[in-house]
């Protein structure tokens, strides 16, 4: 049987439709699980250098560094996800 507005048959839109179905469920199903790495890097980010550094202290690294006006613990991003794993 054709479908009358592709003209194309059933099986193969059915085929297509389950091959977009399976691609895009694992997809929806991390975003909905996982928070998005901006409230992530939120929940990090300090007003003042000192409060960064003193986290960077309880995380066992050194420093702080800058994006934009806020501050985060450890000397670079890099060190920060290292200290971060290994708590």
């Amino acid at each position: 049987m054709r479908n009358k507005f592709l003209g194309v048959p059933h099986t193969i839109t059915a085929s297509l439709s389950m091959k977009l179905y399976l691609l895009f469920v694992p997809i929806l199903v991390f975003e909905v699980f996982s928070a998005p790495p901006a409230i992530a890097h939120m929940k990090g980010m300090y007003d003042t250098k000192a409060e960064a550094e003193k986290r960077a202290a309880q995380l066992k690294c050194k420093g702080a560094f800058q994006i934009g006006n806020m501050w985060m613990p450890c000397a670079t991003e890099r060190v920060l996800h290292d200290a971060l794993q290994r708590q």
